[in-house]
């Protein structure tokens, strides 16, 4: 009778740390990188692929204080299209505040993108979603699923 005691006793410290840790391991989902197309304000062409923007002058790139940094920017899309830039910029500046990154399209035409990443913990995992961005000073909508975004001009 003592050892079943003293093995319900056990089964049931194991029972309820189990309960308690529901996570086996502690995980950390960086933030979604965001999409970004230029598009036409009334066409909605894209005009990187128009050759009105070339991929090779466009740059994204922030301040560190008082030194430009740039950021990587690889192009997406559709099968035989890549006119949609990715960029990871939640990674590179503090969360929790609104940082400015600026789109060089060329010598004439900057965008000024205004992002703020947010953290979040579930008691297991600790995920990095956008909260909010700006898109020279407009807001949009974020709906947590889907990080792409137009630029219209």
């Amino acid at each position: 009778m003592k050892k079943f005691v003293i093995l319900a006793a056990i089964t049931t410290i194991l029972f309820s740390y189990s309960c308690l840790n529901r996570c086996d391991v502690d995980c950390v989902n960086p933030p979604t990188p965001i999409w970004l197309k230029v598009v036409d304000k009334t066409s909605l062409q894209n005009l990187i692929t128009e050759g009105v923007y070339h991929k090779d002058t466009i740059k994204i790139y922030y301040f560190d204080g008082a030194t430009k940094k740039y950021v990587n920017i690889s192009y997406v899309g559709p099968v035989g299209q890549t006119d949609i830039m990715q960029t990871n910029i939640g990674i590179l500046q503090p969360f929790e505040q609104l940082n400015a990154f600026y789109l060089y399209l060329n010598q004439y035409d900057t965008d000024t993108i205004l992002v703020r990443y947010v953290k979040r913990n579930d008691g297991c995992c600790t995920a990095y979603p956008l909260d909010s961005i700006a898109i020279n000073g407009k807001y949009v909508d974020v709906d947590n699923v889907d990080y792409s975004f137009l630029i219209k001009k």
